[in-house]
């Protein structure tokens, strides 16, 4: 069943890694509602661009990757973009 889906800009940091894409949450959701979700192990984000903490060499630009909620150190919404 499809459920429509906002996008939220965000970046992303993992031990090491920052990830910087966008975020698919319901229509509706906030970031928080997204996170305090426990449906879902994984986090879809697209458009993603990832880089090592620190730098701003991209090592990979994918249109897809699924982010494993227990891997997220740090999520915040880049507003604006």
């Amino acid at each position: 069943m499809y459920s429509h889906k906002d996008r939220l800009h965000v970046v992303i940091l993992t031990q090491g890694m920052q990830i910087e894409g966008d975020l698919h949450v319901l229509a509706g959701s906030r970031l928080t509602d997204a996170l305090n979700s426990k449906g879902k192990d994984f986090f879809p984000v697209t458009d993603a661009r990832i880089c090592k903490v620190g730098s701003e060499d991209i090592l990979y630009s994918v249109q897809y990757i699924a982010v494993n909620r227990d891997s997220i150190d740090c999520i915040m919404e880049v507003p604006g973009t």
